[in-house]
């Protein structure tokens, strides 16, 4: 359905869109108008949003100038091309409205509104009047000095703004993503590869602009607010010197020199440079962020107080510009009176301390001392009753000596257990009263055991002492059952009771463990099954795109650059390792192949596949390669994987590469179609005639074929 405003009444207009180019019969104002020719010309309508003019285009989408229905104000309004609408296309637009959303900065570009009309996602951002410092630069070559310093105190300023806030990094900090308002304010744009510190993995893609990636950002490790200072110092350096400090073709040859080559000298571009300027941007793209400044705090305010210098006129240095510069220029302006404060703040604190009463420091002195000294005490009295305890047990051991000795009479035994009794006796001789117990009941044992060992066989006379010394005993050992029955006893059982309750926890702990890991490994499972179908999915993807890149390259002879990037991208996804090998080996043999006519001034075009059979023998002789596959070679060189998949039906690589290049037809051609063309290049025709007939080659023709009527396309 095509959606349009009436440019008379501004009525809103729904039509088929197989109606597109003719006319209709406004049903508000009765006059007949115009119906746009495609969904994206001046007056259709895209959600809340009349389109007015078209600004841009680039890579991800088309960037229109619209008006918002509802509230009535200017937006610049940017539409999803199709060739992006997958998901991870989306994802990246989802994520720059969403950080664009979310932070709200006179530095920043702010986002509006995001949604998504019949099948086309779009994004409602600030509208900017003025121009991208990309254009400035293309227009004046270089910019001076302080005003160059003046446009990266604003980038950084909303940068440290989204830093402090979200924990935001850019990552594509440059010339294309600065605009510059025609108040001279500067607003950052281009959200869409921004990521919070805290979601970086180490599998995540490595995303930026090469030209301005910081070592760390190529090398895929965790990044923080230092990165962007990089590729801003990278910035500035191409604004005070009119050149970019690294230049290659390749992106591995670009990247080596982000890690270990040093730029020119900026002064070398720019005589008479202050070399605190030249100092700044070295620092700014140091390669190691550790070199570099600590934050976006420290950073502007190097630009602030180096602008003192630079500037005309100090009164062009903005005293208060954003939060970072208030708070920035407020410590800067009143470093003296803190310093002042803080002194009378030590000042004050001495005079109290020798205004306190000399009661509060006798007391602050000697509680701590009095506390010492009876920990002393407790501490000297308790190691006195270990030792008295510890002679104690060693006189005990010598009178079981002098007992188990038969030459020792029993009237000295008896002698020596008085004296030990006597000891025992004392109060406070022992801690533990069982212990003292036990020391006399041993005592009496080891008397009683001579004592009946001398006496009479007949009987003899039960003395006295015998008799006490065995009611002694008796009675000892009556006060030791009872104790294990009361005490011992209960207390065992008790403690098995605990241990048998608590093995039965940990059983039941030991069960639902087994259920969890159980549970656990099946979901670990199912989520690794669905990780493998992304990854699958997303590498697929990943295959179509790199497929159309070789066909380019293939077509055009390029194989240096193919070889390049099948290395690079060998390095960045190890999953393709044997894709890109057999692709390393094939742009082999199709160089070797090319070499067969590459010193003849001919057209591929021309040459017969005779010829080129005839060619080839002719200048490597029987390499063991069949005719099939020479002649599959030669036409992949002109393009022509019809013939190349009849000569190799078993290849699967030939119809894969030909789906993706039909994808990449169809996708071109949406742009086209877009953008108000009303005829395609003969090129569409040649290029799909040429591909074989496979289902998605069949469907991307009959897809065109209804976006361009008429064309003369086949499949």
């Amino acid at each position: 359905m095509l959606r349009f405003a009436c440019p008379f009444c501004h009525f809103q207009i729904s039509v088929e869109e197989s109606d597109a180019g003719g006319r209709i019969v406004c049903p508000a104002c009765g006059k007949t108008v115009a119906i746009p020719a495609t969904r994206f010309d001046n007056g259709c309508i895209i959600g809340d949003f009349i389109i007015q003019s078209r600004i841009g285009a680039g890579s991800a989408g088309t960037v229109f100038l619209a008006q918002q229905i509802s509230l009535e104000r200017e937006v610049a309004l940017k539409v999803l091309s199709h060739k992006n609408m997958t998901e991870k296309g989306v994802a990246t637009f989802l994520n720059e409205a969403r950080a664009a959303a979310k932070l709200s900065h006179v530095n920043l570009v702010q986002s509006y509104a995001v949604g998504e009309d019949d099948g086309y996602s779009y994004m409602a951002m600030t509208y900017i009047k003025g121009e991208s410092l990309k254009s400035r630069l293309k227009r004046d070559k270089r910019i001076p000095i302080d005003e160059a310093l003046h446009i990266v105190q604003q980038v950084a300023e909303a940068l440290c703004y989204a830093w402090n806030e979200s924990r935001l990094i850019h990552r594509d900090v440059k010339p294309d993503n600065i605009m510059i308002t025609d108040d001279g304010i500067v607003k950052l744009t281009d959200l869409g590869l921004a990521m919070n510190q805290k979601d970086w993995s180490e599998d995540m893609d490595i995303s930026g602009s090469p030209s301005y990636m910081s070592p760390e950002q190529f090398a895929g490790e965790p990044l923080d607010t230092r990165s962007d200072i990089y590729s801003l110092g990278v910035t500035l350096y191409q604004m005070i010197t009119g050149s970019l400090p690294f230049r290659a073709v390749s992106i591995s040859t670009l990247a080596n020199q982000h890690f270990n080559q040093k730029p020119e000298p900026p002064e070398h571009f720019v005589p008479g440079l202050p070399s605190t300027v030249s100092a700044l941007i070295k620092k700014m793209m140091a390669k190691k962020p550790g070199k570099r400044y600590a934050d976006m705090e420290e950073l502007l305010d190097a630009i602030w107080r180096l602008r003192q210098i630079t500037a005309p006129s100090r009164s062009l240095v903005p005293d208060v510009h954003t939060i970072s510069i208030r708070r920035l220029n407020y410590e800067i302006q009143t470093e003296y009176v803190n310093n002042k404060r803080k002194q009378e703040r030590i000042l004050k604190k001495q005079r109290d301390e020798q205004k306190k009463p000399w009661f509060t420091i006798a007391m602050a002195v000697l509680i701590p001392l009095a506390l010492l000294a009876a920990a002393g005490v407790y501490f000297f009295s308790d190691f006195q009753r270990h030792s008295y305890e510890r002679s104690m047990f060693a006189n005990v051991d010598a009178f079981e000596r002098l007992a188990t000795n038969p030459d020792i009479p029993v009237e000295r035994l008896n002698a020596e257990s008085a004296n030990l009794i006597k000891e025992f006796t004392k109060k406070d001789a022992v801690r533990d009263d069982r212990i003292g117990r036990y020391i006399l009941s041993h005592i009496n044992y080891l008397l009683s055991l001579r004592t009946d060992k001398e006496m009479p066989a007949d009987g003899g006379v039960v003395t006295t002492e015998t008799t006490a010394a065995l009611e002694n005993q008796v009675s000892l050992l009556n006060d030791e059952i009872a104790n294990l029955k009361t005490k011992v006893v209960p207390r065992l059982k008790e403690e098995i009771d605990a241990a048998v309750k608590e093995g039965e926890v940990y059983h039941s702990d030991l069960i639902s463990a087994q259920h969890d890991l159980v549970k656990s490994k099946a979901d670990y499972n199912a989520l690794s099954k669905t990780r493998e179908e992304e990854l699958a999915a997303s590498d697929e993807q990943k295959l179509n795109t790199m497929r159309q890149r070789l066909h380019q390259l293939v077509i055009t002879q390029r194989f240096s650059l193919a070889r390049q990037m099948l290395t690079t991208e060998l390095l960045r996804s190890p999953r393709l390792e044997e894709w890109c090998t057999e692709m390393m080996r094939r742009i082999n043999f199709l160089d070797r192949v090319y070499a067969v006519f590459s010193g003849d001034d001919v057209d591929l075009e021309k040459i017969t596949q005779e010829e080129a059979k005839a060619a080839y023998i002719e200048l490597y002789g029987d390499d063991g390669r069949t005719v099939a596959t020479i002649l599959c070679a030669f036409e992949t060189l002109r393009g022509d994987y019809d013939k190349a998949a009849q000569l190799r039906p078993e290849d699967p690589e030939i119809p894969a590469t030909a789906n993706a290049v039909a994808e990449e037809l169809v996708s071109a051609a949406r742009t086209l179609h877009a953008m108000g063309e009303k005829k395609l290049p003969a090129m569409f025709a040649k290029t799909m005639s040429r591909l074989p007939k496979t289902p998605q080659t069949t469907a991307a023709a009959a897809t065109i074929n209804v976006l361009f009527p008429g064309f003369p396309l086949k499949n």
